[in-house]
């Protein structure tokens, strides 16, 4: 579903003293529903400064602006200050061979190799920002080491962006991109004492470095990644209804990367979904709680169903939990796009609308409301145990159940003598 042209999206600041990252609500998992188990952004943080709790992000002064939080964010609700969106470079000019090296600001920028793409930290990557500026190029994207991170407050290991690379590095080889353009680390180790600060410098700090390289200069001041995203400062603005779809940009990333090399995204970035057609009853509770769209219902030809497209699917595994029936059962890769249901419309014998999916005589809330009754609300109306000769169906139990009822309680008034 598409947004209001007229309202703007905006982010806001987490903490009001540290700009460089900005939340929107709206696209946060756990924000929109209470069943989702998402605290990716929290567990990224290398100081603990971010706690995720119930849908709510807080932020603490300690917060190093490294971007990491931001990386691991499935849908990029979070967004961090000086990193490139490459939804920015599409129009790029002719691409060029050499490698893209990637620097953190901690490397004095006369350190860095010309033309180099320097961040807050190499850490604040994720994977899908590595492989579309790897597509977007006819040369790698090369990450330097300088053998800083496991002892940076921001870094705490050998390699931040590790996990990201690594990720950009299988998903190119499996699209059959060539071994030449795969991501890579390079070792380039600089003494300790050249290093800028003891994590990554303020914005402030960095703020009299001039920004030289070609690729900056094709890609116009693409780092400065709030640049064009309206931010209040207290509060929070004009937003999206929570009905629609979240765009998910690293996911899009990878997607648009991929299909650079191959048109059929590789079965190892095609999450899966199977359904259970015995006990699917097409209430489609988990089309309208999917927050990307990639599982959606549809009406047709007199039927009604599911369908799946694994390109837009994050793997949040929403629609799992929310299923009434546990029909869902999802799978890391291999998913195919198309129907995953199809049931034919019939009428509900008792509110006589129509309905598709289930068993049943009955459509899902006469069932549901019949279905109460026969278990302990059942005696509690009737006085009596659901009768097991009544005809299929829990409307029909009950039914049955409220008729012997009441020609119980008439013969019970026609035997009593007047007083």
């Amino acid at each position: 579903m598409a947004s209001d042209a007229s309202v703007p999206i905006r982010f806001r600041r987490l903490h009001p003293e540290i700009p460089e990252l900005a939340f929107l609500a709206e696209d946060c998992l756990p924000a929109r529903s209470p069943l989702s188990r998402c605290d990716a952004c929290a567990r990224a943080c290398p100081v603990d400064a971010l706690a995720a709790a119930k849908g709510r992000l807080t932020l603490d002064a300690h917060c190093l602006r490294c971007g990491r939080c931001a990386a691991a964010c499935p849908t990029g609700a979070l967004r961090a200050a000086d990193f490139p969106r490459t939804e920015a470079l599409q129009d790029l000019p002719p691409r060029r061979d050499e490698p893209l090296y990637v620097d953190c600001w901690r490397v004095p920028e006369q350190a860095s190799p010309d033309g180099a793409l320097r961040v807050p930290c190499t850490g604040g990557l994720d994977a899908g920002t590595v492989a579309e500026l790897t597509s977007l190029r006819d040369g790698p994207v090369v990450v330097l080491d300088r053998g800083w991170c496991r002892e940076c407050p921001a870094g705490g290991c050998e390699r931040p962006a590790g996990a990201a690379v690594e990720a950009a590095e299988a998903a190119l080889e499996a699209a059959d991109a060539v071994d030449s353009l795969l991501p890579r680390f390079e070792a380039d180790p600089l003494p300790t004492d050249r290093a800028r600060g003891e994590g990554p410098p303020s914005r402030s700090a960095m703020a009299g470095i001039s920004r030289r390289g070609l690729f900056r200069r094709m890609a116009g001041e693409v780092a400065g990644a709030l640049n064009d995203t309206p931010i209040e400062a207290e509060g929070e603005g004009p937003s999206r209804p929570l009905r629609d779809r979240i765009p998910a940009p690293p996911r899009q990333r990878m997607v648009r990367a991929l299909e650079r090399f191959d048109e059929t995204l590789p079965a190892s970035q095609r999450p899966g979904l199977t359904v259970d057609q015995d006990a699917c009853c097409n209430q489609r509770v988990c089309a309208s709680l999917c927050p990307t769209g990639a599982l959606d219902s549809f009406d047709a030809e007199g039927s009604s169903g599911l369908q799946f497209r694994p390109e837009d699917c994050i793997g949040c595994e929403l629609c799992v939990r929310v299923c009434p029936e546990r029909a869902l059962t999802s799978y890391p890769e291999g998913g195919q796009s198309g129907e995953l249901t199809r049931h034919a419309f019939r009428r509900c014998p008792e509110c006589r609308r129509p309905f598709a999916g289930g068993e049943g005589r009955f459509c899902p809330s006469c069932d549901k409301k019949y279905g109460l009754l026969a278990g302990g609300g059942y005696e509690l109306l009737f006085g009596q145990a659901p009768d097991s000769r009544a005809p299929d169906g829990c409307g029909a139990r009950v039914q049955q159940a409220s008729r012997d009822a009441a020609s119980a309680d008439a013969k019970t008034r026609g035997s009593e003598s007047p007083i």
